[in-house]
């Protein structure tokens, strides 16, 4: 007999996949292919790291599911017209835990945290082709277990204004444990990932639709659900049988497919679907918007504000939130003031 293990646990330092800011979020989780002059977006993919983004800086704050809570910060720098670097940070809060011992007896209290500390650089190959890679030192402490790894991320980005394409393909968190969270444990994976996206946007319409494929380096991405209600007993062996996947559903779960109504480079609206979220996180009887994803983004002047929300369980939803700056102006009113102050 063939056993397949689920996905589920098998790498450590998940969380140098979240999405980071509200834009991802409303999108479904991935956006690696479409880009502007926020640097949040260079965080997922580092070919999108551009000049754009030069002395921007993002702020993201996330209220996820069972009150977690999730922080960003990111800062781009461009030494020159074709090169660009973005320089961010991660913060992952779980709130605190009861410390029992082996009786159940209540010893204090716990908490568990993640960091992302990423340096990103991009360099502009052709006024249409971009390269990029993401560095990043991952840090984990869970109560008085400690691990750390480092991880490379390689992006490409193909960007066609003239047609209003954009193409994106992306390798992530290719890296090494440093440190093991317990000296007797195996060394574990990290959270490898590839994934390929394009976009078009409508030539005389606001729309412009997207679809990211990920996991590709890995067929059977799914989860099976051992306890689900529709499960068949082999009247033989009297056990369960496992639960066979279609090829449409195996592929479906690869699958983010997001819509953007760009009226303006100050107001967009954003939708996204994840099928992988819908299939395995909504209850069999009533899955409602899980899966489903919206937001928005609000431009004044040189300031964005941006909202996403996630459906993980009907009636649950994470909500993102994301301010971007572009700064310049502020060093250029700074300069302005010393030179015309009064020397003594």
């Amino acid at each position: 007999m063939n056993v397949t293990a689920q996905i589920g646990g098998t790498s450590a330092f998940t969380f140098a996949l979240i999405e980071n800011s509200a834009r991802h979020a409303a999108l479904g989780g991935i956006s690696i292919a479409n880009t502007d002059s926020d640097p949040a977006a260079g965080f997922q993919n580092p070919a999108l790291i551009n000049a754009s983004m030069h002395h921007s800086a993002s702020l993201s704050y996330a209220n996820h599911v069972a009150d977690l809570n999730y922080g960003f910060a990111s800062y781009g720098y461009s030494a020159d017209t074709v090169s660009s670097w973005l320089f961010s940070i991660g913060y992952y809060d779980y709130g605190k835990f009861t410390r029992t011992n082996t009786s159940g007896e209540i010893l204090g209290e716990f908490t568990v945290d993640d960091y992302n500390f990423q340096v990103g650089y991009s360099r502009q190959y052709t006024d249409k082709l971009s390269f990029g890679a993401n560095g990043k030192f991952l840090y984990s402490v869970y109560e008085a277990y400690v691990s750390t790894a480092g991880a490379l991320d390689l992006g490409f980005s193909y960007r066609d204004t003239a047609k209003l394409v954009n193409a994106a393909f992306l390798v992530k968190n290719m890296g090494y444990q440093f440190i093991r969270y317990d000296d007797n444990s195996p060394r574990e994976p990290l959270p490898f990932d590839v994934q390929a996206s394009i976009s078009k946007k409508l030539a005389h319409n606001p729309l412009r639709f997207t679809l990211t494929l990920h996991n590709l380096h890995r067929w059977n991405n799914s989860y099976v659900n051992v306890n689900s209600r529709n499960k068949e007993i082999d009247l033989e062996t009297n056990q369960i049988k496992n639960q066979e996947l279609t090829f449409s559903q195996k592929a479906m779960r690869h699958v983010v497919f997001n819509t953007e109504f760009v009226f303006s480079d100050n107001f967009q609206l954003r939708m996204g679907y994840n099928h992988q979220r819908r299939a395995e996180l909504g209850p069999e009887n009533r899955r409602a918007t899980t899966g489903f994803s919206w937001g928005f983004g609000i431009g004044v002047k040189k300031l964005t504000l941006s909202y996403g929300s996630a459906g993980y369980f009907p009636g649950i939803a994470s909500n993102y939130f994301s301010v971007s700056r572009d700064l310049s102006g502020y060093k250029k009113k700074s300069k302005s003031k010393i030179i015309g102050q009064p020397s003594f």
